[in-house]
């Protein structure tokens, strides 16, 4: 429950007491932000009042996974709502908000329940949504074969008429696929396979807004309960 304060207390503290932009660069920014990602939604209200604290509006572009990294790390927007260290780090344009964002579990789904606690993944072929970094760098690491996917409607069907072993799927806190009914027919290995913290990151050009936000971030004392609330109704995709 205290979760689900945070998000307005954050909002109104942003427009009641914003601090003056003046010590920076900027009024406002845009920030890329993946498309039809149930997550997306929390982070960038997370984020949103963080900027706002600052005094700086946030505009923002949809565009598919790699080209919102292109186009941050391009510096044609200033940020890109969040990623993995493992893929925002290799990128020298892009500073890491130095505060979690949001949490992450990697899931193996399979269409039956017959895969042991300690399931095989060299060799399988494996849906993957495209432009998942995070899964589709971990079906390289194992050996697996890709069957990259649209979206998951496209690797539920696969799934469901067996042309592929599994499917992984990213379940992230503020909104995950696995919730929607849909998947309940397949089984969902308990145990993740991988474990992922995303950040928000910002173009080099606005170094000086790193440790603002950072500190702003870390005092919104209730934003885990927020993403509970938001999870329930933002399960569209991922």
């Amino acid at each position: 429950m205290r979760f689900a304060l945070l998000v307005p207390a954050l909002v109104l503290g942003a427009i009641s007491s914003p601090e003056s932009n003046g010590d920076f660069a900027t009024d406002r920014v845009e920030v890329a932000v993946i498309e039809d990602v149930p997550s997306t939604c929390a982070a960038l209200r997370i984020v949103k009042a963080a900027y706002q604290q600052l005094g700086i509006s946030v505009d923002t572009l949809q565009v598919p996974s790699r080209r919102a990294l292109f186009l941050a790390e391009q510096g044609r927007v200033d940020a890109d709502l969040f990623r993995t260290p493992m893929v925002g780090e290799e990128k020298e344009n892009l500073i890491r908000v130095p505060y979690p964002l949001l949490q992450g579990r990697l899931m193996a789904v399979f269409p039956e329940a017959d895969v042991g606690d300690e399931p095989a993944f060299s060799g399988k072929r494996v849906a993957v949504r495209r432009g998942v970094l995070i899964a589709e760098r971990t079906a390289e690491r194992l050996g697996m074969d890709l069957a990259r996917t649209r979206n998951y409607e496209q690797s539920l069907n696969l799934l469901e008429h067996r042309r592929v072993d599994m499917a992984l799927v990213s379940h992230i806190e503020g909104g995950s696929p696995l919730g929607e009914s849909k998947w309940a027919r397949f089984h969902i290995h308990p145990e993740p396979v991988a474990r992922f913290t995303l950040y928000h990151y910002v173009h080099r050009r606005h170094a000086d807004l790193v440790e603002p936000l950072a500190e702003i971030m870390e005092n919104q004392s209730v934003r885990r309960e927020c993403l509970n609330r938001d999870s329930v109704g933002d399960q569209s995709s991922p």
